[in-house]
């Protein structure tokens, strides 16, 4: 027999492969494979080929979904913005801060 451990990983030529740890749940082993499952996407496309989608249906999902996206993503870059603009502004109170006590303290001397 042909050992080909060497060349394949156990998934790919298995499909998607969980093996029970000693001191492992029944509840703890499913977790892991249903986990192993959302990251392959297996689920997901089992949903998608449930029912049959119209080529043009699937553009405009994607389409809207790329969309949705984009928009979160830039709110997360407008967030991130804020709280820098936000942090700035308190570094230069915090400066000035320091500069005026510093100033009455030469005059007060």
């Amino acid at each position: 027999m042909n050992n080909n451990s060497n060349y394949y990983k156990q998934d790919e030529y298995t499909g998607i492969c969980v093996v029970k740890r000693k001191s492992e749940d029944d509840e703890d082993f499913i977790k892991r494979f249903r986990k192993k499952c959302a990251k392959s996407g297996l689920s997901k496309e089992y949903r998608d080929r449930m029912y049959f989608e119209k080529p043009s249906e699937k553009r405009r999902r994607k389409k809207a979904q790329s969309i949705r996206l984009l928009k979160k993503e830039e709110n997360k870059l407008e967030q991130l913005q804020e709280r820098a603009e936000k942090f700035k502004n308190k570094q230069r109170l915090k400066r000035e801060k320091i500069k005026r006590r510093n100033e009455t303290d030469d005059t007060s001397d």
